[in-house]
C-alpha cells in the first residue's frame, strides 16, 4: 500500500515569470485556455472570495503565486479532495470534481513551462455562482438552527449532542434537498494538523415530538434516525428523483457533532436548510440510512504501537432488496483506506469501491442513479478499513500507543454511513431488467 502523506506547509517554489505579451508555443499549456477550465469545475466552489479554501483561485492573478502548490497538490492527489480509487469497483458519481491523469499532467506542463496567462480571449466563461449568503439549494421551505455550542480557544477535541430544536411542522413532509452551515467556523487555530474547522462532523437525527420538546443535556444519546451525516467541506445533499427522506409532524432535529478548538473561543451554530416536496406529496422511495461496520469493533477493534499496515474487517447483511445511494467512509487520524465489497447470496463477490482517508477532508459520494449498487437481500456488505498507527503517519499523535475505539480524532473507528433505498421484490427485478436493457 501506498503510505500517503499530508504536506502541513506548502513551501511555494519560484516559478520563471513569462510576459503576458509572449505568445506561447502550440503545446505549451496556458491558464486561459487549458487550466481555468479544470480550476473552474474541481476547484473553485471552495477556492473563492468567502469560500473554505485558504485562498482564491478566481483569476490568473490570484492563481500565479501558488503555480507550483498547484502541482505538487494535484500530482500527489491531495487535491482536489476526491479520494476514490480510479481502478476499483464503480467510477460514476455525481459532482465527480477528480482530476484526470490527463489533467494532472496538463497542470504540471503549464507550470513547468512557466505558467503563462495565454490569450484572456481563451477564457471561458465564469460560471454563475450563489452570493455567501445565498444557499446552493435555492430558497429553503425550512431553516432549523441547533443550539449555540460555545467552543474553548484550546481544549481536547470531543463529542457532544446539542438539541433537539423542534421543526415546527404540523404535518409530514418529504425532503428533497438539505444544506448545512457552520455559522461560527473558525479559519486560524493551532490544530490545523488534525483539523481545520470547528466541526469535523455532525450526525444530523430527526427525533419524535417528545423528546423534541423537552430540553437535552449535552450527551444524550437519543435514538433518532440519521437525517445527514454532515462532514466538513460537503457539497448540499440533492435526492435522486422521486427520493426523499420522512420529516414527521412534531419532529424535531438533533445534532451530535465533533468539535475541535482552533485557538480562538467560538460560538459554534449549525443551520439546516430544507428544500421539501410539496404538501401531500410523498417519493415513490424514502431514503433509509445504512451503516455498516466490525459489530465488536468497541471491544476488538485493536491497532498495535508502531504498525502501519492494519487491517479491520466487518460483514453487515442487507435484509431487504436496496438500492445503495451514497458510499460515506468514516474513520479516524490513524484510518488510511476503506473498501466496500458486496458478498451475493449466490456466492459471487463483487468490489463496490475502495478509496484512501484523509481525516482532514470527509468525503460522502453520491452514485449515478443508473450506477449506483443493486443489492439483493441475503447480500453481505464487507468493509475492509486500514490503519496506520506508526510514526510515518503525520495525524498520528502518539506512534507508541497502542489504539483502540473511541470518539475522539487520536482514537479509531471505521463505520460505512451510508444511505439506501429499500425496494420491493418487484422493483429490484425491474431495475435489474432496466440495467439489463441498457448494458446491451
Amino acid at each position: 500500500m501506498i503510505k500517503l502523506r499530508i504536506i502541513a506547509a506548502v513551501v511555494v517554489a519560484a516559478v520563471p515569470a513569462v510576459s503576458h505579451a509572449q505568445s506561447p508555443a502550440r503545446d505549451v499549456a496556458t491558464f486561459s485556455k487549458d487550466v481555468a477550465p479544470i480550476l473552474q469545475r474541481s476547484c473553485q466552489s471552495c477556492h473563492n472570495p468567502g469560500g473554505i479554501g485558504p485562498m482564491s483561485l478566481m483569476t490568473y492573478e490570484q492563481v500565479r503565486p501558488w503555480a507550483r502548490a498547484i502541482q505538487t497538490k494535484t500530482s500527489k492527489g491531495e487535491m482536489p479532495p476526491w479520494f476514490i480509487e480510479k481502478n476499483i469497483g464503480i467510477q460514476r458519481f455525481k459532482d465527480d470534481t477528480s482530476l484526470s491523469a490527463r489533467e494532472i499532467e496538463l497542470i504540471s506542463r503549464w507550470v513547468d513551462g512557466g505558467a503563462p496567462q495565454g490569450n484572456p480571449a481563451d477564457l471561458p466563461a465564469a460560471r454563475e455562482r450563489a452570493a455567501p449568503s445565498e444557499w446552493t439549494i435555492g430558497t429553503p421551505d425550512l431553516v432549523v438552527s441547533s443550539p449555540v455550542l460555545n467552543v474553548k480557544p484550546l481544549a481536547a477535541d470531543f463529542m457532544t449532542d446539542i438539541g433537539p430544536t423542534p421543526t415546527g411542522l404540523t404535518e409530514d413532509r418529504y425532503v428533497q434537498a438539505v444544506e448545512v452551515r457552520e455559522v461560527a467556523r473558525g479559519q486560524g487555530g493551532t490544530n490545523k494538523a488534525l483539523n481545520y474547522f470547528l466541526v469535523h462532523h455532525a450526525t444530523i437525527t430527526v427525533t419524535d415530538a417528545r423528546e423534541s420538546s423537552r430540553d437535552a443535556e449535552p450527551g444524550d444519546e437519543g435514538s433518532g434516525r440519521r437525517l445527514v451525516f454532515y462532514q466538513m467541506g460537503q457539497n448540499p445533499t440533492m435526492y435522486p428523483a422521486d427520493v426523499g427522506a420522512l420529516l414527521p409532524a412534531g419532529s424535531g432535529l438533533k445534532f451530535a457533532v465533533h468539535v475541535h478548538s482552533v485557538g480562538e473561543a467560538l460560538p459554534l451554530k449549525l443551520d439546516v436548510a430544507l428544500k421539501f416536496y410539496p404538501k401531500g406529496v410523498k417519493p415513490k422511495y424514502v431514503l433509509t440510512p445504512f451503516s455498516a461496520s466490525p459489530r465488536t469493533q468497541h471491544e476488538e477493534l485493536d491497532l498495535p504501537a508502531g504498525e502501519s499496515n492494519i487491517r479491520v474487517d466487518g460483514y453487515t447483511p442487507v435484509t431487504r432488496p436496496m438500492k445503495l445511494v451514497t458510499y460515506v467512509p468514516h474513520l479516524h487520524a490513524n484510518g488510511t483506506r476503506m473498501c466496500i465489497e458486496a458478498v451475493y447470496p449466490d456466492g459471487r463477490n463483487e468490489m463496490i469501491n475502495c478509496s484512501r482517508w484523509d481525516h482532514n477532508w470527509s468525503r460522502q459520494y453520491f452514485y449515478e442513479d443508473d450506477a449506483a449498487p443493486l443489492l439483493p437481500a441475503g447480500t453481505l456488505i464487507h468493509v475492509i478499513a486500514w490503519f496506520d498507527n506508526s510514526a510515518g503517519n503525520p495525524r498520528n499523535v502518539e506512534p507508541r500507543n497502542w489504539k483502540g475505539y473511541g470518539n475522539r480524532t487520536i482514537d479509531d473507528m471505521s463505520f460505512l454511513l451510508s444511505e439506501g433505498i429499500y425496494l420491493t421484490d418487484e422493483q429490484f427485478k425491474a431495475e435489474v431488467a432496466a440495467r439489463t436493457a441498457k448494458a446491451r
